[in-house]
Parts: structure tokens; C-alpha cells; sequence
């Protein structure tokens, strides 16, 4: 599960990376030069300053949390733009601004939101430079709200009057088509909408990955309500409303819509068809991945202290009914074979039912007919300390069996081996910034367990935490069997979560790259970098953009940057406007 292409800077290469923040937004990634702070931006905190290259700094556009947010700021500002240009009549650029010759406020929104998503990877040039790299996979985040009205790679919001004489007019989408075609309403908010992504720009990526031989994953990242706590939740900082607004009423009561177990059959009938309407994209699809890191956080965000004291936990626990049901199932015939973990009850239930019922969907198709895989997604921070088995050694996720123990059994229960041999796939994402067993800061402890200029210490941390992958799945394999598919489809060389504490000289990321690559590949566990590239995240590139990191490490010429700024600019005086939105 590594490349060896770069051995001539004897640099190893995990052979897979996710395209993050590309189809399902998270405002890090978008700092700038001067904003980078923190990986998970803090309850209070409007980390992002711009998505290029439309929106650039204030006078372009919001601050934002996420992708909702981003849409929603967007318009607001379009639309003050917009009443300020009524009243004074001008042209920006040769172009209206105004009510009646122009896009409205959602229009323009999704104008710059598709602007960006569209010129934001090159096919041709950087999934070239990827497989010339020994990249052979790519996991692709992606909100849940898609648009099937439009299959063409461009958005048809502004077309040519062809009944003008003159050929120089223009017909701009009415508001309400644009929000009836371009945004799905989230069913658990008032008020809120998602920009939807064209079918057609992701099954023109699907084509090329497959002209240069790598496999794509499709991760449903985001849901409506969101799934879990966070800017990447796509509804940041509303509260998560999936389990509690979606999920409850849908099981307990049977009356309210399954919104979640539908928008995921729905997809995978989507990428059945694909098969025969497109079996070129077809080729380059891979894997699903169904949920990204679900209920994340909900250990700490459960109403109690320390954090969220003045509201209930977003993950409720199942009806006793069902949960008594469902942990029959999941601990059958384990009286016998005391060796073997037996699950315990807990609000995690309803994440595992839910999984459970999208391994089923996923089984139900023709999918693992067709040698697709799932990638199933879990998270440790799932699982309170009470319910988890003990352990004698105090260590961070990754190095704890007990969290995996879990999910050993779980997997156990919801799998066959001839599943879990072929298509069915265990994925844990594994970072050492927030552990603090494994983390290092400039500073050393107790901000992190060792010092970045500790060259020792540095070594031995990085070294004994590198086991982690030999843990995952020895502790798997105790509740399974051997030779099933594992894999962590999120790391980085990131010592902390805050930049200003991480490690970012090159050896020290070099090193971190190295043994994580190196000792996952012995361990048999296929990686995932997040994220091939970020060139608007400021000092986040050294350790999270791999394109970056090659570039410091001497493998790639260039760095991960872009044209445009992001955040800082300062107009000069007299500087015009652009009106061309």
C-alpha cells in the first residue's frame, strides 16, 4: 500500500489521497496566509475568508463555517450589492448589477461556489501528476445534495438571447429555478439550503481518473442536519440535527421519511446506472464510503461537561425495544466463545444500526457484483469511557485496543469474511495532533509528548505511535479473522492540531511520513492522505497538503499554490470593483 516512485529523494508514498474540501467544504482549508490557527475551528470562531477565485476577501464575500453557511453569506451579499446598485444605476465592468439585468442574490451564490469547483483541479494535469507519483486511489468527500436537472459540466444560469437582433442581450435564471435546481433544501433547519453538485462535473473527474488508472472513492461527507459536531459537518454552527431530527422520528415512530437511509439507496442506485449510462466514469469509480466519521464528537457533545452544559447530546440512544433487539443480534452465540468482545448498550447503537442498514443497501445492489468496495467509516470519539473494555496503559486512539475491540465486534456481526475478504472494507482515520501520547510541539510538553528539536525523544514518540496500524489490525483481526480489508483514509505528518504548537520542519515531517507510510504498509492497512492539496490554507500546507510537503521534501518543483489570495487583500484606493458576477 505504498509507491516507491520517489525513490530516487527516498521518499515512501501511500498510494492513496483525498481531493478535501473540493465537493464538501471545510473552512481550514481556507484561511489564507495570515489565518491559520487551529484544525477544528473553536464553537466560537469564522475561520474561512474566501473561496477563489470569485470570492477573495471581505469586499468579495462573507467570513464563513461551512458549506451552508458559505451559501447563505454569499447571497446576503450579493443581494446588499445588489440593492446598492439599484439605487445608483452603474455598471461594474460593463456589467448590470442590478435587479433586472443580473442573476439574483442564490444565482450569483452558486455562480461563485460552481466557479470554484470547477477550476479548482486540473484533471489532466494533477491526476497525472498523481499516478506519476504511484498514486493509485482517490478519496473524494462529497456533500449529500447533488442536482440531477443539469448533466452538462457547466451550469446554464446565464444564456444568449437568441431572439435579440443584435446578439449582445443575455437571459439570466429567474431566483426560483435557480433554488428549485442548484440547492436542496436541509429538511431538519428553517431556512437552509446546500449548493447541489452537477452529476456532470463529477462523472467528467470519474472519466479521467480512469484514463490515468486510479480508482476513485466517493465519501458521502455531509448529510442533511449533519451527522456529527464541526465545520465539516456542512450545517457549522447550527447544532447537529441528523440523529435527533432525522433518525429518531424515522425509527421510533415509523411516520417521518428516512431521510438519511434514503438519500444513500438513492445514491447507490445512482452509481449502479452509472454502469450503463456512463461506463467510463463507471471505470474510474471504485468505492463508497456511506458516512464520514459518524456522530464524531458525540462523547464530549452529550449535555454534561465540558462542553455543551446547555444542551442534549445530538446522538439520543435507541427506543430499549429496539436496542435490546439489535444487541441480540449483534452478540449472538457469544456465550461460547468468551474470547470474543460482546457490545454493550449505549447511545453508539443507533450509528452502528445505521451502518448496518448501509452495509445491507450496498449488499442488496449490484455493486460487489461489479468489483466495487465499501469503505465503512467509524470513529472512536463514538464510544463513552464507561462502556469501553479496560485497559492497563493509558494511550491515545490508535494505540488503545478498546474503542477497536468494539468495532471488531460490531464488524464481526454486520460482515461475512467472504465480504470482509472482497468488498466490505473497515476504515479508521488515525492522526497523531490530537493525541497527546503521540503529538510533538515546538514548545515540547506537556503542550505535546515531545520537542521538535528533541531529535531522541522526537524519534522514539514518533516510532512507538507508528505501531498503531499493527494494533488496528491485530485487535480487528482477534474479532474477525485474518485477511480482511482495512483502512485509515485520513492522516497527515501534523504533530498538533494548532499550527502555531505543531512541528513543521521538514525533518520532522519527513519523518512523520515515513513511518506512518511505512508501518501501515507492514501492517497491511491502505492509506489515505488529507489532503493531496490545500493553496488556500496558509501555514496548514506544510503538514496537511501532501503536494506541498513533496514540495519541501524536493519530489514535486512546484508549491501548493495558487493565482489568488485568500483573506488579506487591501484594496488600493480607486481600485474597481468586480461587477462581473
Amino acid at each position: 500500500y505504498y509507491s516507491t516512485k520517489a525513490s530516487s529523494t527516498n521518499v515512501p508514498m501511500p498510494t492513496g489521497v483525498n481531493l478535501g474540501s473540493w465537493l464538501s467544504l471545510e473552512d481550514w482549508f481556507y484561511v489564507g496566509d495570515n489565518g491559520a490557527v487551529e484544525v477544528a475551528s473553536p464553537d466560537d470562531a469564522i475561520a474561512a475568508a474566501c473561496l477563489p477565485p470569485l470570492h477573495l476577501d471581505s469586499s468579495t464575500g462573507p467570513r464563513w463555517n461551512s458549506e451552508t453557511d458559505l451559501l447563505s453569506g454569499l447571497a446576503q451579499h450579493y443581494k446588499e450589492e445588489m440593492d446598492k446598485e439599484d439605487e445608483t444605476q452603474t455598471t461594474l465592468g460593463g456589467y448590470p448589477n442590478n435587479r433586472k439585468q443580473s442573476l439574483g442574490p442564490f444565482g450569483k451564490a452558486i455562480k461563485a461556489i460552481h466557479a470554484f469547483r470547477s477550476s479548482y483541479i486540473d484533471f489532466e494535469k494533477e491526476l497525472g501528476t498523481m499516478a506519476s507519483l504511484g498514486i493509485k486511489h482517490v478519496r473524494v468527500p462529497v456533500s449529500w445534495c447533488w442536482t440531477d436537472t443539469d448533466i452538462d459540466p457547466d451550469l446554464h444560469l446565464v444564456t444568449k438571447n437568441e431572439t435579440d437582433p443584435n446578439n449582445d442581450s443575455w437571459i439570466y435564471m429567474e431566483e426560483e429555478e435557480v433554488l428549485e435546481k442548484y440547492t436542496c433544501i436541509d429538511p431538519f433547519y428553517d431556512g437552509v439550503r446546500w449548493p447541489a453538485i452537477p452529476r456532470g462535473l463529477v462523472q467528467r473527474f470519474l472519466r479521467a481518473c480512469a484514463d490515468h488508472g486510479i480508482g476513485a472513492t466517493l465519501d458521502i461527507h455531509t448529510y442533511p442536519g449533519g451527522t456529527s459536531i464541526g465545520t465539516f459537518s456542512g450545517v457549522w454552527p447550527r447544532y447537529s440535527r441528523f440523529w435527533t431530527h432525522g433518525d429518531v422520528p424515522a425509527l421510533d415512530k415509523g411516520e417521518t421519511p428516512d431521510v438519511g437511509r434514503q438519500i444513500l439507496k438513492n445514491f447507490i442506485a445512482y452509481l449502479e446506472s452509472l454502469a450503463v449510462k456512463d461506463p467510463h466514469a463507471f471505470r474510474g469509480f471504485r468505492a463508497l464510503s456511506p458516512m464520514n466519521e459518524p456522530a464524531h464528537l458525540a462523547t464530549l457533545y452529550n449535555g454534561n461537561p465540558p462542553i455543551r452544559t446547555d444542551r442534549e447530546t445530538f446522538l439520543p440512544p435507541l427506543p430499549s425495544d429496539k436496542a435490546a433487539e439489535y444487541l441480540n443480534e449483534l452478540n449472538a452465540g457469544l456465550e461460547s466463545k468468551p474470547q470474543l468482545t460482546k457490545v454493550p448498550d449505549g447511545n453508539h447503537l443507533r450509528v452502528m444500526l445505521w451502518l448496518r442498514d448501509a452495509i445491507d443497501a450496498f449488499r442488496q445492489s449490484s455493486l460487489p457484483s461489479m468489483d466495487k468496495e465499501l469503505h465503512v467509516n467509524v470513529h472512536e470519539s463514538l464510544f463513552p469511557s464507561e462502556v469501553l473494555p479496560k485497559q492497563e496503559i493509558k494511550s491515545d486512539y490508535g494505540l488503545n485496543q478498546a474503542p477497536m475491540q468494539l468495532f471488531g465486534a460490531w464488524w464481526r456481526a454486520s460482515t461475512t469474511p467472504e465480504e470482509r475478504a472482497k468488498w466490505a472494507v473497515l476504515d479508521i482515520h488515525h492522526y497523531y495532533a490530537w493525541g497527546p501520547q503521540c503529538s510533538g510541539a515546538v514548545e515540547g510538553p506537556p503542550a505535546g509528548r515531545f520537542a521538535c528539536s528533541d531529535d531522541e525523544n522526537r524519534e522514539l514518540v514518533i516510532g512507538s505511535c507508528g505501531a498503531w496500524a499493527s494494533v488496528y489490525r491485530s485487535t480487528i483481526e482477534k474479532e474477525c479473522e485474518v485477511g480482511l480489508k482495512l483502512a485509515s483514509a485520513e492522516f497527515s505528518a501534523s504533530t498538533h492540531h494548532s499550527i502555531r504548537h505543531a512541528c513543521n520542519d521538514v525533518t520532522t515531517l519527513k519523518m512523520m511520513l515515513e513511518t506512518q507510510v511505512r508501518m501501515a504498509a507492514t501492517a497491511d492497512v491502505e492509506l489515505f492522505w488529507w489532503s493531496y492539496k490545500m493553496p488556500y490554507g496558509g501555514a496548514f500546507r506544510s503538514a496537511w497538503s501532501l503536494k506541498h510537503l513533496l514540495y519541501l521534501l524536493g519530489v514535486l518543483s512546484q508549491p501548493d499554490e495558487e493565482l489568488f489570495h485568500c483573506g488579506d487583500h487591501i484594496p488600493a484606493k480607486g481600485e474597481p470593483e468586480d461587477g462581473s458576477i
